[in-house]
């Protein structure tokens, strides 16, 4: 599906992504987000969401609803939709962890 689209229709794709991701997270998001980054591998959506400390029951189930939301949003242009919740220490870079689609946020980090 991805490979078959014109790369307008690929970046207008990848910019709906992104817009859709960091809305799900409004009111989501916390400090212990480290990054949100993107792969599309042919008909498969990959969100990746790096975090420095384990999460509580609520915080997975606030991604879980936020990926929801994607889905309910794309599910026309994907066969399968993930969620990778990632835990990676501080102490650990998480920079060249990103997909092909870039990073949609990655937190500054001293």
């Amino acid at each position: 599906m991805y490979a078959n689209k014109t790369k307008e229709e690929q970046v207008q794709l990848e910019n709906r992504i992104n817009i859709y991701t960091m809305y799900s997270l409004i009111d989501r998001a916390s400090k212990k987000m480290r990054g949100v980054t993107a792969n599309i591998v042919a008909q498969d959506l990959t969100i990746t969401i790096f975090f420095d400390n384990e999460l509580t029951e609520e915080e997975r189930e606030e991604m879980e609803c936020a990926h929801t939301e994607i889905i309910s949003d794309l599910y026309q242009e994907f066969v399968g939709m993930y969620l990778n919740l990632s835990v990676v220490p501080s102490s650990t870079s998480i920079y060249d962890q990103k997909g092909n689609l870039g990073w949609f946020y990655l937190r500054k980090e001293y």
